[in-house]
Protein backbone atom coordinates (compact mmCIF):
# COMPACT_ATOMS: atom_id res chain seq x y z
CA UNK A 1 0.00 0.00 0.00
CA UNK A 2 2.67 2.23 0.72
CA UNK A 3 4.50 1.72 -2.54
CA UNK A 4 1.56 2.16 -4.29
CA UNK A 5 0.99 5.46 -2.62
CA UNK A 6 4.45 6.54 -3.23
CA UNK A 7 4.49 5.68 -6.63
CA UNK A 8 0.89 7.53 -6.88
CA UNK A 9 3.00 10.87 -5.71
CA UNK A 10 6.14 10.56 -7.87
CA UNK A 11 3.28 10.56 -10.44
CA UNK A 12 1.92 13.54 -9.94
CA UNK A 13 5.11 15.09 -9.09
CA UNK A 14 6.12 14.44 -12.77
CA UNK A 15 2.81 16.06 -14.47
CA UNK A 16 2.87 18.92 -12.11
CA UNK A 17 6.97 19.34 -13.18
CA UNK A 18 5.72 18.94 -16.88
CA UNK A 19 3.02 21.43 -16.53
CA UNK A 20 5.12 23.95 -15.11
CA UNK A 21 7.46 23.62 -17.98
CA UNK A 22 4.68 23.57 -20.33
CA UNK A 23 3.40 27.32 -18.87
CA UNK A 24 7.04 28.45 -19.07
CA UNK A 25 6.92 27.46 -22.40
CA UNK A 26 4.09 29.55 -23.35
CA UNK A 27 5.46 32.31 -21.19
CA UNK A 28 8.49 32.72 -23.00
CA UNK A 29 6.36 32.58 -26.03
CA UNK A 30 4.33 35.68 -24.97
CA UNK A 31 7.32 37.63 -24.05
CA UNK A 32 8.83 36.72 -27.59
CA UNK A 33 5.77 38.11 -28.78
CA UNK A 34 5.23 41.06 -26.84
CA UNK A 35 9.61 42.14 -27.77
CA UNK A 36 8.88 41.88 -31.65
CA UNK A 37 6.74 43.91 -31.26
CA UNK A 38 8.71 46.45 -29.39
CA UNK A 39 6.92 50.03 -29.15
CA UNK A 40 3.49 49.04 -29.64
CA UNK A 41 -0.06 50.53 -29.03
CA UNK A 42 -2.96 48.02 -27.22
CA UNK A 43 -6.74 48.69 -27.02
CA UNK A 44 -8.61 47.00 -24.18
CA UNK A 45 -11.96 46.48 -22.97
CA UNK A 46 -12.52 46.19 -18.85
CA UNK A 47 -15.15 43.88 -16.49
CA UNK A 48 -15.08 44.52 -13.04
CA UNK A 49 -18.21 43.84 -11.38
CA UNK A 50 -20.96 46.27 -12.80
CA UNK A 51 -18.43 48.36 -14.35
CA UNK A 52 -17.55 47.81 -18.04
CA UNK A 53 -15.22 50.39 -19.92
CA UNK A 54 -12.75 50.82 -22.98
CA UNK A 55 -8.95 51.36 -23.06
CA UNK A 56 -5.69 51.66 -24.50
CA UNK A 57 -2.07 52.41 -24.10
CA UNK A 58 1.31 52.93 -26.10
CA UNK A 59 4.48 51.64 -24.30
CA UNK A 60 8.14 52.09 -25.36
CA UNK A 61 10.74 51.29 -23.07
CA UNK A 62 9.65 51.72 -19.28
CA UNK A 63 7.97 54.96 -20.09
CA UNK A 64 3.87 54.69 -20.91
CA UNK A 65 0.57 56.05 -21.78
CA UNK A 66 -2.55 55.06 -20.81
CA UNK A 67 -6.49 56.18 -21.15
CA UNK A 68 -9.68 55.24 -19.59
CA UNK A 69 -12.31 56.97 -19.39
CA UNK A 70 -11.85 60.56 -18.36
CA UNK A 71 -8.58 59.61 -16.73
CA UNK A 72 -4.72 59.16 -18.12
CA UNK A 73 -1.62 57.96 -16.75
CA UNK A 74 2.08 58.92 -17.88
CA UNK A 75 4.67 57.53 -16.90
CA UNK A 76 8.75 57.91 -17.95
CA UNK A 77 9.84 54.93 -16.34
CA UNK A 78 10.67 56.58 -12.89
CA UNK A 79 7.18 59.01 -12.25
CA UNK A 80 4.24 58.19 -12.64
CA UNK A 81 1.45 61.01 -13.76
CA UNK A 82 -2.24 60.33 -13.27
CA UNK A 83 -4.41 62.89 -14.45
CA UNK A 84 -8.04 62.73 -13.24
CA UNK A 85 -10.05 65.39 -16.03
CA UNK A 86 -13.69 64.82 -13.72
CA UNK A 87 -11.74 66.35 -10.67
CA UNK A 88 -9.02 68.34 -11.97
CA UNK A 89 -6.20 66.31 -10.13
CA UNK A 90 -2.96 65.38 -11.23
CA UNK A 91 -1.73 63.01 -9.07
CA UNK A 92 2.95 62.38 -8.95
CA UNK A 93 4.09 59.44 -7.55
CA UNK A 94 7.08 57.56 -7.82
CA UNK A 95 6.61 54.84 -10.62
CA UNK A 96 6.59 50.83 -9.44
CA UNK A 97 8.65 49.01 -11.83
CA UNK A 98 7.89 45.79 -10.64
CA UNK A 99 4.15 46.23 -10.91
CA UNK A 100 2.76 44.14 -13.60
CA UNK A 101 -1.00 44.94 -13.31
CA UNK A 102 -1.77 46.04 -16.86
CA UNK A 103 -4.08 49.20 -15.25
CA UNK A 104 -0.86 50.32 -13.67
CA UNK A 105 2.20 49.41 -15.45
CA UNK A 106 1.81 48.18 -19.05
CA UNK A 107 5.27 48.09 -19.41
CA UNK A 108 5.70 44.60 -17.88
CA UNK A 109 2.18 43.56 -17.79
CA UNK A 110 3.01 40.17 -19.91
CA UNK A 111 6.63 39.76 -18.30
CA UNK A 112 6.14 36.49 -16.07
CA UNK A 113 9.26 34.62 -17.44
CA UNK A 114 11.67 33.33 -14.69
CA UNK A 115 10.73 32.33 -10.90
CA UNK A 116 8.74 35.65 -9.34
CA UNK A 117 5.81 33.65 -10.38
CA UNK A 118 4.78 30.04 -10.02
CA UNK A 119 2.56 28.98 -13.56
CA UNK A 120 -0.10 26.34 -14.64
CA UNK A 121 -1.70 25.42 -17.26
CA UNK A 122 -5.61 26.25 -16.39
CA UNK A 123 -7.64 25.33 -19.12
CA UNK A 124 -7.20 24.77 -22.93
CA UNK A 125 -9.78 25.63 -25.59
CA UNK A 126 -9.22 25.60 -29.29
CA UNK A 127 -6.29 27.77 -29.37
CA UNK A 128 -6.27 29.41 -26.70
CA UNK A 129 -4.56 28.67 -23.97
CA UNK A 130 -5.26 29.98 -19.98
CA UNK A 131 -2.32 30.25 -17.38
CA UNK A 132 -2.99 30.71 -13.27
CA UNK A 133 0.01 32.58 -12.14
CA UNK A 134 0.81 33.42 -9.02
CA UNK A 135 3.92 35.81 -6.81
CA UNK A 136 5.99 33.44 -5.06
CA UNK A 137 6.43 36.69 -2.55
CA UNK A 138 3.51 35.78 -0.24
CA UNK A 139 3.04 39.79 0.56
CA UNK A 140 1.97 40.34 -3.12
CA UNK A 141 -1.72 38.26 -2.63
CA UNK A 142 -4.16 36.93 -5.38
CA UNK A 143 -4.33 35.27 -8.58
CA UNK A 144 -3.65 36.12 -12.33
CA UNK A 145 -5.28 34.10 -15.39
CA UNK A 146 -3.82 34.65 -18.33
CA UNK A 147 -5.35 33.59 -21.77
CA UNK A 148 -2.91 33.32 -25.00
CA UNK A 149 -2.93 32.04 -28.52
CA UNK A 150 -0.88 29.05 -28.22
CA UNK A 151 0.28 29.49 -31.69
CA UNK A 152 1.80 32.55 -31.39
CA UNK A 153 2.12 33.87 -27.81
CA UNK A 154 -0.21 36.69 -28.46
CA UNK A 155 -1.78 37.76 -25.18
CA UNK A 156 -5.93 37.73 -25.29
CA UNK A 157 -7.02 38.36 -21.94
CA UNK A 158 -5.32 38.72 -18.47
CA UNK A 159 -8.00 38.36 -15.27
CA UNK A 160 -7.06 39.50 -11.59
CA UNK A 161 -8.60 37.88 -8.89
CA UNK A 162 -8.37 39.05 -5.21
CA UNK A 163 -10.69 37.38 -2.38
CA UNK A 164 -14.25 38.17 -3.82
CA UNK A 165 -12.90 40.96 -6.57
CA UNK A 166 -12.49 40.72 -10.15
CA UNK A 167 -11.15 42.64 -12.94
CA UNK A 168 -11.08 41.06 -16.18
CA UNK A 169 -9.16 42.82 -19.44
CA UNK A 170 -9.44 41.82 -22.84
CA UNK A 171 -7.13 43.10 -25.62
CA UNK A 172 -8.98 43.89 -28.41
CA UNK A 173 -5.71 44.80 -30.45
CA UNK A 174 -1.63 45.12 -30.18
CA UNK A 175 0.15 47.18 -32.77
CA UNK A 176 3.24 48.13 -33.30
CA UNK A 177 3.80 52.31 -32.44
CA UNK A 178 5.22 54.56 -35.14
CA UNK A 179 5.03 57.68 -33.13
CA UNK A 180 6.75 59.05 -29.70
CA UNK A 181 4.73 57.95 -26.62
CA UNK A 182 2.65 61.14 -24.74
CA UNK A 183 4.44 62.62 -22.28
CA UNK A 184 3.50 64.46 -19.05
CA UNK A 185 3.06 68.10 -20.33
CA UNK A 186 2.17 70.33 -17.18
CA UNK A 187 1.09 73.04 -19.30
CA UNK A 188 -1.75 71.25 -20.43
CA UNK A 189 -3.37 71.19 -17.17
CA UNK A 190 -3.40 74.63 -16.23
CA UNK A 191 -6.24 75.04 -13.46
CA UNK A 192 -5.63 71.42 -11.92
CA UNK A 193 -4.36 70.97 -8.57
CA UNK A 194 -1.39 69.18 -8.59
CA UNK A 195 -0.31 66.93 -5.52
CA UNK A 196 3.24 65.39 -5.64
CA UNK A 197 3.82 62.25 -3.10
CA UNK A 198 7.08 61.49 -4.14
Amino acid sequence: MKRLLFIILISLSVVSARADERSQSVLRRVAEYVKTLGEYDARFSVVAGEYRTTGQYCVAGDAYHIVVDRAEVYSDGKSRYEVDHDRKEVNIDEMDIENRNILDNPTRCFDFVGDEYASMVWTEMGENITLLLKANDTALEGEIYLTVNRNNGRPNRIVYVLYEDQIEVDITSLERRKGAVPKFDASKYKGYEIVDFR
